[in-house]
């Protein structure tokens, strides 16, 4: 069994895709660029996925996050490699947990602004990313705000940062306990 850091260790953030009937490993910017289905999410969550994922980590929606989450939702509960996993969540829930928030987050952004996620402007994102991050959202069902926030976020950074190009995105030298035998 995996854990998360040894995937991200050891893939890069490579994931597998069944293409013409081949195997075929791709990261999850590639999948997005190649608009490869998506298993678990529809087209309106992806729409607000991509746009409060990239209020939360910058360059989230060009690393394809939408992709990054669905390949591992769609997999068996013990293979996800995704923060939640680490939560305590029952497994056949996770998700319901990712999907749920989406949909809350994007009545919250209607509901204040009159606007989806993908057409807030910076200040109104970091408003109401403020009022998640408080549990301030007076209408949100399920987990709370705060809680789907920083999972949502951790996931997103281990796609953008968690890499060794990520690190030097960040200025950070990267100092793996076993270096990759190439560059991701």
């Amino acid at each position: 069994m995996s854990s998360r850091r040894t995937f991200i260790k050891q893939s890069g953030v490579a994931l597998s895709y069944m293409l013409g009937g081949t195997h075929i490993l791709m990261t999850p910017a590639a999948a997005r660029e190649r608009e490869i289905a998506l298993q678990v999410f529809s087209k309106t969550e992806v729409l607000t996925l991509e746009a409060l994922a990239n209020a939360i980590v910058p360059g989230a929606s060009k690393a394809g996050i939408c992709h990054f989450l669905d390949y591992h939702l769609a997999q068996d509960a013990e293979d996800c490699l995704l923060m939640i996993k680490y939560m305590g969540l029952a497994n056949q829930a996770y998700p319901d947990f990712y999907q749920d928030g989406i949909e809350n987050a994007r009545l919250h952004a209607v509901n204040r602004f009159g606007k989806s996620w993908a057409e807030l402007n910076p200040s109104d994102s970091t408003i109401l990313l403020d009022e998640m991050a408080t549990d301030s959202v007076a209408m949100w069902k399920g987990a709370p705000a705060s809680f789907f926030l920083f999972v949502l976020r951790s996931d997103a950074a281990d796609l953008v940062y968690g890499t060794e190009e990520g690190f030097a995105k960040i200025g950070v030298p990267y100092a793996a306990h076993i270096a990759p035998k190439s560059s991701w």
